[in-house]
């Protein structure tokens, strides 16, 4: 007897060459989907980085290897001229999209204005901090052996206004002095003694390339100060796509040890005088709380 459709009766099987016909129907829609799901994925993604030229090339070593980690290709774009923008420029270029991202000592304030990735970006070199001092006063620090001893010395900090670490000196007592624009003047100020600044704190990995920049002021030859607070990587707000991309990447470059790897080949010069990061006595600060 022929099948004769009814109401509410349920839905005939259907044939074998109706089920080809559909596979047939929907099979390039599928594999349309699959290339331009893979096409997405392999497209490079675009970069733009500013800092100095060192932080820079940190950077691009560094999320470079990370993206190619987990299959992201990238293409990196340096910002014109960018050695001499001033970080606070910088920090708002970074929170209109001028720039991508910037590796940076993390704030409170930081943390509101941008997206961050808490993930140490320098195996801890950068928040180990070595002083340039004016000529001729090492013998003043020569007796240090703790912070205490720090403490009775005291020295003033020299330091750029938007810096973590005038958080991280205030939460340990140290008197520091600042200054808005141009961080730069800062090794001028120091070596000038009508200034009333005795020193400026550098990370190890930045005291290795600048010792040789700055003859009119010595290196301390002694101390090495210490905190917990690496610097973590901060995206641009108007990017949030890529800040999941990096996020994904650096936590698995970190568990990797690529991160730790990097930053010693990078930064190796930091194990060789004058630095000598291993030969230095280390004095212990609290951290402060983002």
């Amino acid at each position: 007897m022929p099948y004769t459709e009814q109401h509410g009766s349920p839905t005939p099987p259907r044939t074998c060459s109706q089920l080809v016909r559909l596979v047939i129907c929907w099979l390039p829609i599928y594999w349309l989907t699959i290339v331009a799901a893979s096409a997405q994925a392999s497209s490079p993604l675009h970069l733009k980085l500013g800092g100095s030229p060192d932080s820079i090339a940190y950077a691009r070593l560094l999320l470079g290897g990370a993206l190619e980690a987990i299959g992201q290709h990238v293409t990196i774009e340096e910002v014109a001229d960018n050695d001499n923008i001033p970080m606070t420029r910088l920090e708002v270029m970074l929170k209109e999209g001028n720039i991508s991202v910037l590796i940076l000592g993390r704030t409170a304030e930081r943390d509101r204005k941008f997206l961050q990735v808490p993930v140490g970006m320098t195996a801890n070199l950068v928040n180990q901090r070595i002083l340039f001092i004016s000529k001729g006063s090492q013998p003043d620090y020569d007796p240090v052996r703790s912070l205490e001893d720090f403490r009775q010395l005291g020295k003033i900090a020299a330091m750029g206004e938007a810096w973590a670490d005038r958080a991280v000196w205030e939460s340990n007592d140290l008197p520091l002095a600042s200054i808005s624009g141009d961080w730069r003047r800062l090794y001028r100020m120091v070596a000038s003694a009508s200034r009333g600044l005795d020193y400026l704190p550098r990370g190890v990995h930045e005291m290795s390339e600048e010792w040789r920049l700055h003859p009119e002021l010595d290196v301390e030859r002694h101390l090495v100060f210490v905190y917990e607070q690496d610097h973590i990587l901060y995206v641009s707000p108007t990017q949030p796509e890529l800040h999941r991309l990096l996020h994904e990447a650096l936590l698995a470059a970190r568990d990797a040890g690529l991160i730790q790897r990097l930053a010693k080949e990078h930064y190796a010069q930091v194990f060789k005088p004058p630095v000598s990061l291993q030969k230095r006595h280390p004095i212990h600060l609290r951290s402060a709380a983002p």
